[in-house]
């Protein structure tokens, strides 16, 4: 790497937080952090059984105890209440299991390859040493108190290296130099975030639906349009997960959903493509009672006192976490069909139409497409589509012909996109996302 340009991903991140982190690190912060990054991107250029290393660490100054201390704000009932954000496996300080090195995280890699998981590393007898595994609870809204000292180290592809803290990439390097964050903004901005133009045409999209869940007591911002935006991050997360590239398109209101049926590879029938709004529907009135017959209840509410509250809570708590968990698993199944090339291709109101639906890409090639400057979609440069595979150009063509179309690409070596243009607007936009550590 000493070709002009090329760098060492440890000493290119210390480069990038001095110019960039908005809080300055100590030297020492720093010269872990370099040790953490160099070790991390040549362990992700090992393999393991003939499978590539994909290697994520979690550094806190205090190691597995700081984890541990971490807390974050969760609505229980109505009331605010504190958990731990990191639930933790320790590992014995033996030297030859603990010692952090290449060879050591290459053994190690595949037990953290689960969501939101990793190898919390952390010093040791002036060493940094291997301390356990941890998973990180799923992140709320609530700023988590001590998530600023806990840098996750990821490499999701082999010499690559994402840093993330507090939920946030604050760094990327890809073929021997930082990759500029550009206008990336957060899948959970662009899904959640009231001034963005893709969730309003989601919503549009989804009215109905939206209309038919019942209203829901503040828990972890948990509106009629948060479940809706939930459950279509879940199948984006879920395409980004398996590492394979895909593709997923979710038709404007109103659209003719037959020829997706015909067309599609894998169909599915309506009985079975408006499942995921069913179980959508399901979740959210089991949540819904739980959480507001909660709120009854602490205001001295209960309709029927002849039962016993407790007996009542608990039977709520159950039917709460049966239907999430129902609602879970099919969003992990339907995202796998992301996994069939082609796309995967959902109608108004989340209906599932069919996977492996082929877009055809005219002779002219793809449109002309524009990056977002904002979340609204304000238009940028032009972007250059064509430098990019099939998978792309055949999202930037759905977008084009279908107005109000939101399209989601992901590729096995580069970082997800959103392509979209606006009803009555002539331009196709894209926006490049980032995505929360899982």
């Amino acid at each position: 790497m000493d070709e002009p340009g090329l760098q060492y991903p440890g000493e290119a991140l210390r480069s990038w937080l001095r110019q960039f982190a908005k809080t300055p690190l100590a030297e020492p912060t720093l010269k872990l952090l370099v040790v953490l990054a160099d070790t991390v991107f040549f362990a992700s250029l090992g393999r393991e059984e003939g499978e590539a290393t994909r290697v994520r660490i979690a550094y806190h100054a205090q190691g597995l105890q700081g984890l541990q201390a971490v807390r974050e704000t969760v609505y229980v009932g109505g009331q605010k209440g504190k958990r731990q954000a990191w639930e933790t496996l320790p590992l014995e300080p033996k030297s030859s299991i603990t010692d952090f090195s290449v060879e050591a995280l290459v053994k190690l890699a595949p037990a953290a390859h689960l969501p939101r998981t990793a190898v919390v590393v952390g010093p040791r007898e002036g060493k940094l040493r291997i301390q356990g595994l941890a998973r990180r609870v799923e992140y709320t809204e609530f700023h988590a108190e001590g998530e600023e000292d806990v840098f996750i180290l990821h490499a999701p592809e082999p010499g690559h290296l994402v840093v993330s803290t507090q939920g946030r990439e604050v760094f990327r390097y890809e073929q021997g130099a930082p990759v500029p964050p550009g206008r990336r903004v957060a899948l959970h901005d662009l899904l959640f975030h009231e001034d963005s133009a893709v969730r309003s045409a989601l919503m549009e999209s989804c009215a109905t639906l939206v209309e038919s869940l019942p209203k829901v007591q503040p828990l972890m911002g948990g509106n009629r349009e948060w479940y809706v935006s939930n459950a279509v991050q879940g199948l984006i997360r879920k395409m980004a997960g398996l590492h394979h590239g895909g593709l997923i398109a979710l038709l404007p209101k109103q659209h003719d959903v037959e020829r997706f049926r015909t067309r599609g590879k894998y169909v599915l029938p309506p009985e079975q493509g408006s499942l995921l709004r069913q179980r959508l529907q399901r979740f959210v009135q089991a949540r819904a009672d739980l959480i507001n017959g909660a709120w009854q209840a602490e205001a001295g509410k209960a309709a029927d006192e002849e039962e016993d509250p407790e007996l009542k809570k608990a039977a709520a708590e159950h039917d709460d976490k049966a239907t999430e968990s129902d609602f879970q698993a099919l969003v992990e199944s339907i995202g796998q069909f992301t996994a069939v090339d082609n796309a995967l291709v959902l109608g108004p109101e989340l209906e599932v139409l069919c996977a492996g639906y082929q877009i055809a890409i005219p002779r002219s090639g793809p449109p002309q497409v524009f990056e977002a400057r904002t979340l609204q979609g304000r238009p940028g440069p032009h972007y250059p589509i064509s430098q990019h595979g099939s998978r792309h150009r055949a999202a930037a063509v759905f977008a084009n012909q279908h107005s109000g179309a939101i399209v989601f690409v992901a590729s096995q070596d580069g970082p997800l996109r959103c392509l979209h243009r606006p009803a009555g607007k002539k331009k196709v936009l894209l926006w490049s996302l980032l995505l929360t550590e899982d």
